[in-house]
């Protein structure tokens, strides 16, 4: 059986990190080509790229900072250059910053608006333009967040760029949709990562015994949700947020602090 995105080209952002790495190396397997953007870090990008070819597949690292607009039409164009088309764009891109809403900075506010939100939006619009000019539709695909469903305290600036992901994918499904181009959304829960190791060196054990699935969320679990939705099976899906957290968000119990 082939690959079922094989000939397809995928730009996945945010991709040197646990999840954008999991998402590359996932849809590379499947056959994609992959534009793998990322800001600083070249060894981790360096890394994920040489995975992705030893395992016989084909991918290039990107840096760039896509809270500029120029940064977005600049990845879509060596995607283009490298693999002549675009098909898939997985916008992870994101940044989180912890702050209580009466200590909140303009410059948190700004830094997360830009890259969270103008970053996705940018990146999607260059996307969808170059979609649009190969006729052939397209699956855009955001990385949000539980946080965007459900109020957490000291995440009100970063919950609240992740509901307007939510509402992106809705409006964007409206105006994309008669051009063959899918676009949906996907409300990351708590994922075993080194950024949440950090803060809390329990958390899978504080977080699986709270998630009705009984674990933590891992990377490949996102990166097997968006092959869904970039999947032929997902055609008919848009505007829609599909929820990775293990039911977490039907009661949102929250664990003990670290």
């Amino acid at each position: 059986m082939s690959p079922q995105f094989e000939g397809q080209v995928a730009i996945v952002t945010g991709a040197s990190r646990e999840i954008g790495a999991a998402i590359s190396e996932a849809l590379a397997a499947q056959g994609c080509a992959i534009l793998a953007a990322h800001l600083g870090e070249p060894e981790r990008a360096t890394a994920l790229v040489e995975r992705i070819r030893a395992a016989g597949g084909r991918a290039l690292a990107h840096d760039a900072d896509l809270s500029s607009v120029d940064a977005n039409y600049a990845l879509v164009a060596r995607a283009v250059a490298a693999f002549g088309r675009v098909d898939i764009l997985a916008a992870n891109a994101g940044i989180t910053i912890s702050t209580p809403f009466l200590d909140t900075s303009e410059a948190e506010w700004d830094r997360l608006c830009n890259v969270n939100l103008k970053g996705s939006f940018f990146a999607a619009q260059a996307a969808a333009r170059q979609m649009i000019a190969q006729r052939g539709g397209g699956r855009i695909i955001f990385s949000a967040s539980v946080t965007g469903v459900q109020a957490l305290a000291g995440l009100s600036a970063y919950g609240i760029t992740k509901a307007a992901l939510r509402h992106m994918a809705k409006t964007l499904a409206r105006e994309l949709g008669a051009h063959g181009i899918t676009v949906n959304a996907l409300g990351i829960g708590a994922i075993l990562n080194e950024r949440n190791l950090s803060t809390d060196p329990a958390y899978e054990t504080h977080w699986g015994a709270i998630t009705p699935t009984g674990r933590v969320g891992m990377p490949s679990d996102v990166a097997q949700a968006l092959l869904f939705l970039a999947s032929p099976g997902a055609a008919h899906i848009t505007g829609h947020t599909l929820m990775v957290d293990g039911g977490w968000t039907l009661t949102s119990p929250m664990p003990p602090m670290p």
